[in-house]
């Protein structure tokens, strides 16, 4: 690989899609060697990616090698590519399309990017003197399914009376910046728990619950508390009123 064109896996997905989308949009093609409709693709991806300009990286991710990142974007089909910003998926399409509808594909994704602000120190430290604004700037990042600058915030918060509660969203905020795979688990459930990170970050907690509760029922009795305490999280981030809290609380 060279230039914008950049292979990615299990072990360098976070740092090489999740954190560089908040930087450049981030083109993930999902494909296998045996695929057909992959190799006709995929030149045509890169072709656009290395060009003076391009405005992206292509990130090349093999589906056979890499199944539990496929179960957690919910690849059924290949090649399938998912264009990340500011650590989400913001636009995808499936197979194999000329090179005109790649190129519209890829100017769609350019023209809607934002770059993810960069805080400055001073603003750091105001923050830090302020808890409550941190707290609710915070929860605004995860609404938004912007769970690595929620986990910015939340990391090192400063003793205050929100502190616990920013400890528990700080339990939301890593799971969905790891893309679920800080829980672990057997393959079945770290594909659940991917799904319900990548639920998050698209803004359905219905979802995300959902995939969560069916991993939870999966895992061993030792390895029930990380998985519960996300969903707690989500409690707290939705409110103790709202309709999702309660029928979920009700199956824990």
């Amino acid at each position: 690989m060279k230039g914008n064109v950049i292979e990615v896996d299990q072990g360098n997905f976070q740092a090489e899609v999740i954190q560089r989308s908040f930087h450049e949009p981030v083109l993930v093609d999902f494909w296998a060697p045996w695929c057909g409709p992959c190799r006709m693709l995929g030149p045509v991806l890169e072709r656009v990616a290395n060009e003076p300009g391009s405005g992206f990286v292509l990130a090349k991710l093999n589906s056979d090698q890499n199944q539990g990142l496929s179960r957690q974007f919910g690849i059924q089909g290949i090649p399938a590519v998912k264009a990340f910003a500011n650590g989400r998926v913001v636009d995808e399409f499936v197979g194999a399309q000329p090179e005109p509808m790649v190129r519209q594909f890829v100017g769609r994704v350019k023209m809607s990017f934002k770059p993810a602000p960069t805080s400055s120190k001073p603003k750091q430290t105001a923050e830090v003197k302020d808890p409550a604004g941190r707290l609710k700037q915070a929860r605004q990042l995860l609404n938004q399914g912007s769970g690595c600058q929620a986990q910015t915030l939340l990391d090192n918060f400063p003793a205050s009376p929100q502190k616990e509660e920013a400890g528990q969203l700080l339990l939301l905020a890593t799971f969905m910046c790891s893309g679920g795979q800080e829980l672990g688990g057997s393959t079945d459930v770290q594909g659940m728990y991917g799904q319900a990170a990548s639920a998050m970050q698209r803004r359905e907690a219905s979802a995300a619950l959902y995939h969560l509760l069916v991993a939870l029922n999966q895992e061993p009795q030792e390895r029930k508390a990380k998985a519960r305490g996300v969903m707690q999280a989500i409690f707290v981030l939705l409110g103790e009123n709202n309709t999702l809290t309660q029928q979920y609380r009700s199956l824990l």
